[in-house]
């Protein structure tokens, strides 16, 4: 009974010992994240014609305005008999974002003009 109760003791004291101390978790408040590309991708003409805008210049506010950036816009039609895939890609600074955009929506109604063929 002695043995157990020492090797019990023992165990105990291990156990309790063996237990990392509470550590504090910090985060920062200054977290500073950026976006240098945007990749729309899709199989449907309709999707390409309702692209939200706003909400793509809503992606690189947080850009320093002198941040390469890039939009890239996919269209694979797998219905199609020839099986017709395009895409566009526009580049440019952050600070450039509206021209970038009237770009790219001209090039959006190209590809939708030659893909309604297929």
């Amino acid at each position: 009974m002695k043995k157990l109760i020492t090797l019990l003791f023992i165990m105990c004291t291990l156990f309790i010992k063996a237990q990392k101390p509470k550590t504090n978790i910090t985060y920062s408040k200054n977290v500073v994240s950026k976006v240098t590309s945007l990749k729309y991708s899709t199989s449907l003409i309709k999707e390409l014609e309702t692209i939200n805008w706003k909400d793509v210049k809503g992606v690189f506010e947080s850009n320093n305005p002198k941040e390469k950036i890039e939009l890239r816009f996919e269209l694979d039609l797998l219905e199609s008999k020839n099986k017709f895939k395009s895409s566009v890609a526009i580049g440019g600074e952050t600070k450039e974002l509206d021209s970038l955009i009237i770009r790219a929506k001209k090039l959006i109604k190209s590809i939708i003009k030659i893909s309604e063929n297929y």
